[in-house]
């Protein structure tokens, strides 16, 4: 086969070689090296006479620098440029030796440069000179160049080993290239290349990375399969795979799984199951996990902690939070920035921001200093609660600290602004964000077009639409959203069915959440018959209504009188499996009613009250006033309790 595992050889490539028949063969008359003596022992203690050495006498003297690592670029460059001078030619090996060397340095260009002076001489690179140059693609991200030399690797005739697929691989998943890489290593496995452990790793970790744990999990087992057992690490890798992706059943059958082949877990298995419960709002498992965790005489890390007092902090169980909190400083874990930051974001997101003060405080006193996270999160809770001028005093002394404000900052006054309706100071900012080589991001851009619209400025929110692009950022769903709500709320529906259509020539496809909003703006500047066809072409988008765009339907046919067509849709709402909510009947019946419907308006309001709706403001006004003057009318609706 071409592509096998294969340890490098120690022989120069220098054409064809034989192969090692014994260690004594090293000392023939036929081999390279058969005229050093030991008796002549390099002065190795003297790098500046190094130029007065005999040929082999340096290169032995090179090659204990390079092993040394205190060799710096300038001597590698001095002795590559005298090596590759020397006659004869030395073996590849002691280049090998710089060129490596070299790439530890990170000096990547100059590696490439050398290889290209080796090429000019004529000195023919070996397995691990070319391993050195994919090692040099992969530290750069050029993935390309990795392949082209990986294609010359198969083109001098070497087989591939385990080292050179792994610095392959490794690269294209450094780059994000993950699933390519696994197509690569699939292809090679079908070639009869057979991966080790360390590759099965690299590939697992890179998938963990771009969120695939159920793709780990099949290579996992695949390892498992063809050459070895999971290890600890590589089921931590997947575990913390599934946590992160809301999958936390599926990471505790893959603990049992390892528990059962008796590998022991650690901490950072543990504590990647108790963050995913607490992520997900299950305390009293992840409390359950961090008890087994104790009880198997491991002792809780400070990531664990911080873990478990977001969980409680989230859900507002301060009083519990409190006691993890004394429980650890108890303990003799001290609290970092991530834990008090954790309290303060907690306390400011309900709107305590007297006490997230307090612990900002406490946090200074006990010298741990506050990061840009941290003044983010006081900054927004200030914004939440009203306290705009604190926060723009807090903002304005963030670099007094030492910090440097980032988009999260900006972001946060620029909707505290918005919120208040103080456009100016928000575009201020947006512009000093320029100033300060400070990208916008969407929130940014979604934001400002949004607060424009509501202000009835749709011009300037259709030019910073259009203007993203030049500021590196496009577009997303929710962007077109807000610029197509502010569109259709300011009655410019020609433009807005432009910009719905634009998604065309985008990635993007239309949501239902669009489609409603398009729809109800129709509707509303009475362009029914417009509204219907759109409405139509939901199903054919393969999507499907949903209660929110049944109401906008149901309502712009009854204000165009069409009371008897919105009962049909009604009916076909419930056959499609989409149940009607009290805003559906309410519109319903106050469309019957207004129409004279009596009989089918009192059968709705049966079929309401029979599903605990009830009628609101406008209805029950209709109903008494219908009530006052009907009998028959005022009997049917004493029979139905808390009507009116």
């Amino acid at each position: 086969m071409l592509l096998k595992s294969k340890p490098y050889s120690n022989h120069a490539v220098q054409g064809k070689t034989k192969p090692l028949s014994s260690l004594s063969s090293l000392f023939t008359k036929d081999h390279p090296l058969q005229n050093y003596s030991p008796k002549t022992k390099p002065r190795f203690q003297n790098p500046e006479k190094s130029y007065l050495l005999g040929p082999k006498e340096f290169e032995y003297f090179v090659r204990h620098q390079c092993k040394s690592g205190k060799i710096n670029l300038n001597l590698a460059l001095t002795y590559f440029d005298k090596l590759i001078t020397t006659e004869p030619s030395p073996l590849i090996e002691t280049f090998n030796f710089v060129l490596g060397s070299v790439s530890k340095l990170k000096c990547d260009s100059d590696v490439f440069s050398m290889y290209r002076k080796l090429n000019y001489e004529g000195i023919k690179p070996n397995l691990y000179t070319l391993s050195i140059l994919m090692s040099c693609c992969s530290q750069l991200r050029q993935i390309s160049s990795g392949f082209c030399v990986f294609g010359e690797i198969i083109k001098r005739g070497f087989e591939p080993d385990l080292v050179t697929v792994s610095i392959l691989l490794k690269g294209m998943c450094a780059d994000g290239k993950v699933l390519d890489a696994v197509q690569v290593f699939d292809k090679m496995s079908e070639s009869g290349f057979q991966g080790d452990g360390v590759i099965y790793g690299i590939l697992i970790n890179g998938l963990c990375t771009i969120c695939k744990p159920a793709m780990a999990l099949e290579l996992h087992r695949k390892m498992e399969k063809c050459i070895c057992q999971g290890t600890l690490v590589t089921f931590s890798m997947v575990i913390d795979a599934f946590c992160k992706d809301g999958m936390v059943d599926e990471a505790v059958s893959l603990f049992l799984e390892m528990v059962s082949k008796r590998i022991s877990p650690d901490v950072v298995v543990y504590g990647s199951l108790i963050n995913g419960f607490c992520r997900l709002g299950r305390l009293k498992e992840a409390v359950n996990f961090f008890d087994e965790m104790v009880s198997q005489g491991l002792t809780a890390d400070l990531v664990t902690y911080n873990s478990l007092i977001h969980g409680f902090c989230q859900v507002g169980m301060w009083e519990e939070a409190t006691k993890i909190f004394s429980w650890m400083v108890g303990k003799g874990i001290s609290p970092d920035v991530v834990t008090f930051t954790i309290l303060i974001d907690c306390l400011c997101k309900e709107g305590k921001t007297g006490e997230a003060q307090g612990i900002l405080d406490l946090m200074i006193r006990q010298r741990k200093k506050p990061d840009i996270q941290t003044y983010n999160s006081l900054m927004s809770g200030l914004c939440l609660t009203g306290q705009l001028d604190e926060a723009t005093k807090l903002f304005g002394s963030i670099a007094d600290q030492g910090l440097e404000l980032d988009a999260f900052s900006y972001n946060i006054m620029i909707n505290g602004y918005c919120k208040s309706w103080k456009t100016d100071e928000a575009f201020q900012l947006f512009q000093k964000m320029h100033e300060k080589g400070i990208k916008p991001t969407i929130v940014t851009y979604n934001t400002l077009i949004g607060v424009l619209c509501q202000a009835g400025q749709t011009s300037t929110a259709q030019k910073i639409f259009n203007e993203m692009h030049v500021y590196g950022q496009f577009p997303i769903l929710s962007t077109y959203t807000v610029m197509l709500n502010g569109l259709c709320k300011n009655g410019h529906i020609e433009e807005a069915i432009d910009l719905f259509h634009s998604l065309e020539n985008t990635k993007y496809k239309p949501s239902i959440e669009l489609f409603s909003i398009l729809i109800d703006g129709m509707c509303k500047a009475g362009t029914l018959e417009e509204a219907r066809i759109m409405f139509t072409e939901i199903s054919e988008k393969g999507l499907v209504p949903d209660v929110v765009t049944y109401n906008i339907m149901l309502s712009g046919l009854c204000k165009k009188s069409m009371s008897l067509e919105a009962d049909k849709l009604f009916n076909e709402m419930e056959e499609k499996g989409c149940l009607p909510d009290s805003i559906s009947f309410n519109i319903i019946i106050h469309g019957l009613l207004r129409e004279k419907e009596v009989e089918k308006a009192m059968n709705r309001l049966k079929e309401m009250r029979r599903r605990n709706f009830s009628p609101d403001e406008t209805v029950t006004s209709m109903l008494l006033r219908l009530a006052m003057n009907d009998a028959q009318c005022r009997a049917a609706l004493e029979s139905l309790p808390d009507v009116i």
